[in-house]
């Protein structure tokens, strides 16, 4: 796989659902959440989002270990690997640190930028759509390569 693939992939079948899934995050606290504003919700909130972060990434570990598998030593490789929940347990918490403070970030963000009604009627829908058409452009760029049956052509 060419490191310009690798990097495609890498956005449309990761980040942008990472981000996505970050955004769903946030809208759903919000949109379940009375009193959304309190300190200590939004820090449940943020928690109970790192735990489902830390859920969906167990998902993409097999094409987050190909493309890892692909590239050479450098700064792209360790951001790959640092989404991986299969490395040392230091890596693994600080993982889930990361995506916690991430999911308070959206949390709040959600809560500044869109108004209740956006967050209850529509925002979801809009997320998914952007989720979906990533993930399948993402697959359709190297379907072959992130195949579960490596021999599979």
């Amino acid at each position: 796989m060419k490191k310009r693939n690798i990097f495609l992939v890498f956005i449309f079948l990761l980040l942008i659902p990472y981000i996505c899934s970050l955004t769903l995050i946030g809208i759903g606290y919000n949109g379940l959440v009375l009193h959304s504003d309190s300190l200590w919700r939004s820090l449940v909130g943020a928690f109970t989002g790192s735990l489902v972060m830390f859920g969906i990434k167990a998902t993409i570990q097999r094409p987050l270990d190909l493309m890892a598998k692909e590239l050479d030593e450098g700064l792209f490789e360790q951001f790959l690997r640092f989404f991986s929940i299969r490395r040392r347990p230091v890596f693994l918490i600080a993982n889930v640190i990361l995506d916690f403070i991430l999911c308070y970030i959206s949390t709040v963000a959600t809560r500044k930028v869109l108004t209740l009604s956006q967050i209850v009627n529509t925002s979801i829908g809009i997320v998914l759509i952007v989720m979906f058409i990533s993930t399948c452009i993402g697959a359709y760029l190297e379907y072959d390569n992130l195949s579960i049956d490596p021999r599979q052509k």
